[in-house]
């Protein structure tokens, strides 16, 4: 076995860890060769804390490359060490103005590579063509692909600004699924010429415009394959690589996710997605062991199941990232002039109602993810920094108890219901009606999540749109609404 092969195969993985510090066996990876480490929620305190995680890590091996999931809204891992908390995508596409978008990103990213980060896992290019879809929803810049693709143009070239890498995700496109790839695995049957349409369109631009990687969909597109294509020679190698022209580093999506270990070991997932295209099999969870990885890549290679010179591309591949960024330029940012922008343009121009400082706000929102990482416990913690006289409940899940104790709780105050995508959500749905046809005196409804959301609206009642849940962007709206008449 050759020092070589073990680096190579170590520099074809991305993991995740358990902790804010370093544990030895992670460090003793990084300087043994692996290619890349993965924070998330679990990892971040505060900027302080990042910046000498991510200071230890490259003491170990400059060269190391660090991501951080980081789209927007609640789709983002460093939300307690983030000042100025990224604006949605939806948000931005809604505004459709690139420039705009732009200057988001790079303010994001700039944030990022202060703290030592410098791969940003962003920006989703998924056409959220199916309002059912359970995963995607505001990560997503629009429904159409001309929106997708010039605001994902727009987010790579900000990325780009402040001089760290831009991922555009999940190829060839989640956006027209209705199972969540952590739980199961989707399939898209589409025929080509439709995927060349809609979901590959805002790939082929961002590839154009540079993007440094592209992160792999668990998803089976049958007018391709019969694998997911975090799998398919056909579709990483044949697709990305030959048809779209892209040069860059391919890196999966988290292997342990249900579509993919529900037929396999993670370990031999890592195995058949390089073998199928990809350079950095992620393994994401906090108890990944990059040693017994390694090995397990090392011993394909012995056994005839993976190539040695496969294995090498897949590395020199994030070598090569590596070096690029290291001299890349950047421009500052960190003001927060973005993000304030795009609260200011959100709320204008809609109706909120002065309802005075005492509402009761009843949030309906999505039950918690691992893809997602909501940074504040809800509307009322909103309200209640603006109003301390307002008070509510956050719902997660289907609770008549709770729904009933909400109803008597706002007799006599005005009502505010915050809905997250509702129009995919059945128990949202129900418990919203049942709220708007109980109360008596103001109601209020609030959709914070995919502006399709405001069709469940009756007519007579007001309701503003949000396009996600940044916190600038509602505390801008609870501000409003809860003005003396």
């Amino acid at each position: 076995m050759s020092d070589q092969l073990e680096r190579d195969a170590a520099g074809a993985l991305i993991v995740g860890f358990t902790g804010t510090t370093a544990p030895d066996d992670l460090r003793r990876a990084v300087a043994a060769g692996l290619g890349a480490v993965i924070l998330f929620t679990r990892n971040v305190t505060d900027a302080e804390q990042v910046a000498a995680l991510t200071t230890a890590l490259r003491a170990e091996r400059p060269d190391l490359l660090i991501a951080i999931d980081h789209e927007g809204g609640e789709f983002s891992h460093l939300a307690p060490a983030n000042p100025w908390p990224l604006s949605s995508p939806r948000s931005l596409g809604e505004l459709d103005d690139t420039d705009l978008t732009r200057a988001s990103a790079r303010d994001a990213a700039a944030t990022l590579a202060a703290l030592g980060i410098d791969v940003m896992l962003a920006p989703s290019v998924d056409v959220n063509s199916n309002p059912a879809n359970p995963i995607i929803s505001t990560r997503s810049f629009g429904t159409t692909a001309g929106v997708v693709s010039r605001h994902g143009v727009a987010f790579v070239q900000g990325v780009h600004d402040a001089g760290i890498a831009a991922c555009p995700k999940h190829f060839p496109g989640h956006g027209d699924v209705a199972v969540d790839s952590h739980l199961a695995l989707p399939r898209v049957d589409r025929s080509v010429e439709q995927v060349t349409a809609v979901e590959l369109a805002p790939f082929k631009a961002t590839i154009e415009a540079g993007a440094d990687l592209v992160m792999s969909a668990h998803i089976i597109f049958s007018a391709y394959d019969d694998q997911p294509a975090t799998l398919s020679h056909r579709i990483l190698q044949g697709l990305l690589r030959d048809e779209l022209g892209f040069t860059g580093v391919i890196t999966t999506d988290a292997l342990e996710m249900q579509a993919i270990t529900a037929t396999r070991s993670i370990e031999d997932a890592a195995v058949a997605s390089i073998r199928a295209g990809a350079d950095l099999a992620m393994i994401a969870i906090g108890e990944a062991d990059p040693r017994a990885l390694t090995a397990h890549l090392v011993d394909a290679v012995s056994n005839g199941t993976l190539d040695a010179g496969r294995l090498a591309e897949a590395a020199g591949r994030v070598r090569e990232l590596a070096g690029k960024l290291a001299s890349r330029p950047r421009l500052p940012g960190l003001d927060g002039a973005p993000v304030r922008e795009v609260a200011a343009r959100t709320v204008t121009g809609q109706e909120l109602p002065a309802l005075g400082g005492a509402p009761y706000v009843v949030d309906l929102t999505q039950g918690l993810h691992p893809a997602w990482n909501p940074y504040f416990s809800g509307l009322p913690e909103v309200f209640a920094k603006v109003a301390p006289d307002s008070a509510g409940v956050v719902l997660r899940g289907q609770d008549a108890e709770a729904l009933n104790q909400a109803q008597a709780a706002a007799i006599g105050r005005p009502l505010v219901v915050s809905v997250q995508d509702a129009v995919r959500t059945p128990w949202m749905r129900q418990a919203l009606q049942e709220l708007i046809e109980s109360h008596e005196g103001d109601v209020f409804v609030l959709c914070s999540g995919i502006p399709e959301d405001r069709a469940l609206v009756p007519a007579s009642v007001p309701t503003a749109v949000t396009y996600g849940r940044n916190l600038v962007v509602l505390q801008a709206v609870a501000q409003l609404l809860t003005r003396v008449p």
